[in-house]
């Protein structure tokens, strides 16, 4: 019922193996993450002119709608920390 377990006796060797090991499964993990945030993050391929037109024009739009609101958010705080004290 009991049974004693022996442990492994580790060798250089074996140790250096698993190390390889393990460092090849972080390469092809960091290659298949690479993949994947590439495919996720690529422009949408258009079909013609007018649709690689519009795409332009809502990246512009998108742009400055960012940088509008960051503008007026910076100025709400601005006027926040700004205030004088009576």
């Amino acid at each position: 019922m009991d049974e004693i377990k022996t442990p492994i006796n580790y060798s250089v060797e074996m140790i250096s193996k698993l190390r390889d090991q393990k460092k090849q499964e972080l390469r092809n993990s960091k290659a298949r993450i690479q993949q994947l945030t590439e495919d996720l993050f690529a422009p949408q391929q258009s079909k013609n002119k007018m649709e690689n037109l519009m795409q332009h024009v809502n990246a512009g739009i998108a742009a400055y709608d960012g940088l509008r609101t960051g503008i007026m958010i910076f100025q709400r705080i601005h006027r926040f920390f700004n205030r004088k004290k009576k």
